[in-house]
């Protein structure tokens, strides 16, 4: 993977929604997931879904770990590679048991600034 860091900044934003998808929703060891938040995520970051907003490292944490409560044995795949205009990346993903068809799918759309998520919008797609 590239760094966050990247002299290009599209690079980095790529990185930065792959390893979302693949890296801290996939992660279920608490303290693990927390310092991937911390790396990945502005301290006053918003993240937005169907159910309503959360801001921060601790409340985005917790909605992570509820999801992943509410979806065991299921992991995220990444099934779109991520485009990325100015500060805004876009990645769509896939939610499924290993080696199964996705039980869901969705995108992340994000802002990203200096390597870090300021604001992540999380869509499901319709079933």
């Amino acid at each position: 993977m590239t760094n966050p860091t990247s002299a290009n900044p599209s690079d980095a934003i790529a990185d930065v929604m792959r390893r979302n998808v693949l890296e801290v929703f996939n992660t279920t060891d608490d303290s693990a997931r927390r310092e991937l938040i911390e790396a990945l995520y502005d301290p006053d970051a918003d993240f937005y879904d169907a159910e309503g907003s959360v801001s921060g490292h601790d409340a985005i944490d917790a909605k992570i770990r509820t999801l992943q409560l509410d979806a065991p044995g299921l992991t995220f795949t990444v099934s779109v590679e991520p485009a990325v205009i100015d500060d805004l990346g876009r990645i769509s993903w896939a939610l499924g048991p290993a080696g199964a068809p996705a039980v869901v799918s969705g995108m992340d759309v994000a802002h990203v600034r200096a390597g870090r998520f300021t604001a992540l919008y999380t869509f499901v797609d319709p079933r």
